[in-house]
């Protein structure tokens, strides 16, 4: 308790240097002036998060009564660095735990890295062949794993920097390392509880084999490649490409026949494991071979020809070779017709059991085959055929279908559980569209393989146990355990048993399967974090991983706690350029998230990219392409402009994360560094206000009833800005808090509220400069509390620089906890809500934006100021604009406003509305000129947008528009509505006044 305390009062303390402290002589409680002429992120981002943390701002308190709210990050990599994905994920986290801390929740997320088995191997594998010229096997598996583990304590923890530099509010006094002796005996007892319960097993069976691995892989690690004809691919082990995308048609020969069965394959080698023939029992070309057999052409033996409707009767000649050792398919084919299997491909990608192939590499075996089967005269043709080639996507070789003794769970009981609570709405998958992905997973019965052939991982506690001829295999934690265990198996005293741990590791994902109850202390059931926050409130990751990660973790937690790890999950897109293309090397198009941050040149890419590839991060071609896709989209900028974290944040929720991708633009993150820097400026701009006014008349006071027109309409804003931003993040819907955020603070406060207040603050009554600046600190209080979470170092450094009343007239802020802003609450300000007002406004404003678009269109300058003329029959609208004549003038920058009919000839107009019409004076131009130059303009704009509408439509109308893509939809839905919304606005110019000399010309140059 010593340590919470101590904490909480060097926070205090902290804290105190930005107190409010209320002066007894003023009403305005005084604050520092902002000295930087703009807001600089490198500033003000600047050694905060060391101050966080040393503070112990995330750290949840035990015995804490506010109610508890628990995340687990998705442990990255160890050997990882961040990339944009990580920066999508890791942002959306954090701003759910920042917001649940400023709504009175007792917080905890818990931070951790992956050991990644594969990535890591590999990575240190790289590494020692390109430095000290050895191999794992040179080294053998201890050294190699002391190699690993020194490789993880000098680059392991690059990756949790980077973590905060994006600000994550992560408690990393609990952090945790899946390598760590806590964690990998809660995966052993993990083990060996559901090997206990005959959940794992082992046996014989088909697995992904990576050959340069020496490991079997799971599917996430497999790339399903397209391949539309013939390709040369280049494979590790190979000098010469290796050509794929053709279909080999040979025939088989019916025993005591001339007859003949054409099979078609993309892999003429695995022949030589072929055990029989398939045909379709509804192909009629095929019914007279019932229980006949085929003679292989190499080694004499018979093969079956069996009838299955798997076969596709339109997949080349309708028949087809079966070889179980080595296609997932024919597994299945094989063990329902109870063949044998026939394995002639070894873990090296070697030809084995065939005499005379024994040894070849089997793409060179490829070779052989075709020529041999040609000069029996038995290939019939070789035709290009599109194919999808399964390729690990570690080592880009091509995936080989072996069966190997291996590790097992289980599922199906299981899966039967994960359904279930899916279906009775005890785990809720947002978005529900992916509910669909879970019941398909599910449905999937399949066993998951457990076991790696890797040296880096958490070894299987697995025991091979013989006496004699008999062998079993036990599950314990040592060796003494599994004597004493496989003891009553093979009926035979334990010290008579010879042992032998098994040498593989588990995979990763079972591991992180774990993870959620694991990192709190399971099994220890009394453990305080475990009793406190778990199961957890909330699991947020990408929707790619649903199956491989999210669907094991229901299923361990449900059977090893009796519980669900969480009963929320959130899914979120993949990561995407500008273009809506999947970010990957081999497109050249991945942004590291630092040099948005941080901002880096042209030139200085260049370099960067020149030494990922000469450290063998990147090959050849995605050098190139990198290159390439830096000069097509940074060159104008000379570069990534410089961002900041903020910026950067509120960009990637700036999307809809429940969509299947996620685009990202840094031309539109520069655009948010802008929007920080008029937030800087308007704090700025608050505080040269407050210190133009003096002490108000002890007597006289300010009530509600004092706050003018437009302080009463941007209260009325900022309530609906705050009830549309909580309820859009309970929805977790952050691209509507972030749009009403930047629409609220960035249009209506500081490009209309702030302007409206200047003629205010110079007003002979006070009491209007002072209605305005309790206004402003409202404003900025709250607004800027709501957008906390997303810009976490500007607001921090600004809410407490907000000057502030000690007795706001609108609402104070006094927060219920110092280490935290408290978050607005929309019942809290629903009372300043008037539509009616916000109307009126809005007519008003719209007057406004029209005499601009109006100066605008015809390049009237503001030096020139002229006069306005308005013809209107709305008297409520004519009363706004004569009563607040001085702001229209203000925001227009014009000098005159006249009401009635125009006698001035020289004007442009604008149609506001049925009621209103404006005109304004055309000064210091020739009125002839301008008018045709404007038409022109305006004209050549409106068919432009019409013209692209007319086309979008009928591709959106198209019959085959559901096949695209969900981005490309949505990308068209918003470029409609933006461009619908801009021709409204052009036809608003109505160029309809006839100049003396045009009576009867250019009639079809008039918009209505």
């Amino acid at each position: 308790m010593f340590f919470h305390y101590n904490t909480y009062n060097c926070i205090r303390s902290y804290l105190c240097l930005w107190s409010r402290s209320i002066s007894k002589t003023s009403r305005i409680i005084p604050k520092p002036n902002l000295s930087a002429s703009a807001y600089q992120p490198q500033f003000v981002e600047k050694h905060v998060y060391q101050e966080w943390e040393r503070n112990g701002l995330f750290t949840p308190e035990n015995f804490s009564d506010k109610p508890s709210f628990s995340m687990v990050l998705p442990p990255p990599n160890v050997t990882g660095k961040l990339h944009l994905g990580h920066a999508l994920a890791g942002t959306v986290q954090d701003v759910i735990v920042r917001r649940k801390r400023a709504t009175g929740h007792n917080v905890l997320w818990l931070p951790g890295t992956d050991h990644a088995g594969i990535a890591t191997q590999g990575v240190v594998e790289k590494y020692l062949k390109s430095r000290h010229n050895l191999t794992r096997h040179g080294l053998g598996r201890d050294k190699f794993n002391k190699e690993v583990w020194k490789w993880k304590e000098k680059h392991g923890n690059t990756i949790c920097q980077q973590l905060r530099t994006m600000g994550y509010s992560l408690d990393w006094g609990r952090e945790m390392f899946t390598m760590d002796r806590k964690h990998i005996n809660a995966v052993n007892l993990a083990f060996i509880r559901l090997f206990q319960k005959g959940l794992i097993y082992r046996q014989k069976a088909l697995v992904n084999w990576c050959n340069t691995l020496q490991s079997t892989v799971s599917d996430i690690e497999v790339d399903n490649v397209e391949i539309t004809g013939p390709t040369e691919l280049r494979l590790p082990g190979y000098n010469e490409p290796v050509k794929f995308g053709q279909l080999y048609d040979f025939a088989y020969r019916i025993c005591d026949s001339m007859e003949e069965v054409v099979v078609s394959t993309t892999m003429p080698e695995t022949m030589l494991g072929d055990v029989a023939v398939a045909v379709h029992p509804d192909d009629s070309r095929y019914k007279h071979l019932r229980k006949k057999r085929v003679i292989h052409p190499f080694n004499g033996n018979t093969l079956p020809i069996i009838f299955d409707d798997f076969v596709d009767m339109k997949f080349g000649t309708g028949a087809v070779k079966i070889t179980p050792a080595h296609s997932k398919i024919d597994y299945e084919v094989a063990k329902e017709h109870k063949l044998e299997l026939h394995q002639v491909i070894d873990e090296q990608g070697n030809i084995i059991n065939s005499k005379e192939y024994n040894g070849l590499k089997k793409y060179h075996c490829r070779e052989e085959i075709v020529k041999r089967l040609d000069g029996l005269g038995l290939l019939k043709k070789v035709t290009p055929h599109s194919m999808s080639l399964p390729i690990c996507n570690r080592t880009n070789d091509v995936i080989e279908y072996l069966p190997k003794e291996q590790w097992f769970l289980n599922c199906s009981s299981l899966n039967k559980k994960a359904i279930e609570v899916v279906e009775k709405g005890e785990l809720k998958i947002q978005p529900e569209k992916f509910v669909k992905n879970w019941m398909n997973w599910c449905k999937d019965d399949r066993d998951w393989c457990v076991s790696r052939q890797l040296w880096w991982g958490q070894e299987i506690p697995g025991y091979k146990c013989t006496y004699g001829s008999n062998t079993t295999w036990v599950a314990a934690n040592d060796e003494h355990e599994a004597k004493d265990i496989s003891a009553k198996f093979l009926d035979i005293e334990a010290d008579k048993i010879q042992v032998e741990k098994d040498t593989d590791v588990l995979d990763t994902w079972f591991s992180s399967a774990i993870y959620p109850f694991s990192s709190l202390g399971w099994p220890d059931k009394y453990s305080l974090d475990y009793d406190k926050f778990y199961p957890l409130n909330l699991m947020a990751t990408g929707h790619d991983i649903l199956g491989l990660w999210v669907h094991r973790m229901v299923i361990l937690g449900l059977e090893l706690t009796d519980n669900l790890p969480f009963k929320n999950v959130l899914l979120h897109g993949i990561i995407c350029d500008n273009k809506g293309s999947k970010m990957s090397k081999s497109k050249g198009n991945v942004i590291d998230p630092i040099d948005v941050i941080n901002g880096i040149s042209l030139d200085e890419l260049k370099k960067k990219t020149e030494k990922m590839y000469a450290d063998g991060i990147l090959s050849k071609s995605e050098l190139v392409k990198s290159l390439e896709y830096h000069k097509s989209n940074f060159s104008n900028t000379k570069g990534i402009p410089e961002c900041g974290v903020d910026a950067l944040r509120f960009t990637l929720l700036s999307q809809d994360i429940k969509s299947h991708f996620v685009n990202f633009d840094v031309n539109m993150c520069h655009s948010n560094k802008l929007f920080c820097n008029k937030i800087w400026q308007s704090v700025k701009y608050t505080h040269l206000q407050f210190a133009k006014l003096k002490e108000l008349p002890k007597k006289r006071t300010i009530l509600e009833n004092d706050l003018t027109f437009f302080d009463a309409w941007i209260l009325s804003r900022l309530a609906y800005m705050i009830d549309i931003v909580n309820t859009a993040m309970g929805n977790h819907d952050f691209h509507l808090a972030t749009k009403a955020l930047r629409t609220f603070i960035y249009n209506e406060f500081c490009d209309v509220y702030l302007e409206t207040t200047k003629p205010g603050f110079e007003h002979k009554d006070k009491k209007i400069g002072y209605a305005h600046a309790h206004t402003l600190s409202t404003i900025l209080n709250a607004s800027l509390r709501c957008l906390n979470p997303f810009m976490i170092y500007l607001t921090y450094d600004l809410i407490p620089r907000i000057p502030q009343f000690e007795e706001s007239i609108i609402y104070n802020f006094n927060d219920y906890d110092e280490k935290y802003f408290k978050y607005p609450q929309s019942d809290e300000f629903s009372k300043w809500r008037n539509i009616n007002l916000e109307i009126q406004v809005d007519q008003f404003l719209s007057t406004i934006f029209l005499i601009r678009q109006l100066k605008g269109y015809y390049n009237i300058s503001n030096k020139l100021r002229p006069t306005v003329y308005i013809n209107t029959t709305n008297n409520v609208l004519k009363a706004d604009i004569n009563k607040y004549s001085d702001i229209v003038k203000n925001l227009t920058k014009c000098d005159n406003i006249q009401f009635g009919e125009v006698t001035n000839k020289n004007v442009v107009s604008g149609q506001l509305d049925k009621d209103t019409k404006l005109y304004v004076e055309l000064l210091g131009k020739d009125l002839n000129v301008a008018m045709r130059e404007a038409k022109a303009k305006l004209m050549k704009k409106v068919n432009k947008l019409e013209d692209y509408l007319a086309k979008l439509e009928q591709k959106m109308s198209s019959p085959n528009y559901v096949n695209l893509s969900e981005f490309t939809r949505m990308i068209d839905r918003e470029n409609e509505k933006s461009k619908r919304e801009e021709l409204m606005q052009l036809k608003r110019l109505v160029v309809d006044d006839v100049l003396p000399d045009d009576k009867g010309k250019d009639d079809n140059m008039k918009l209505s």
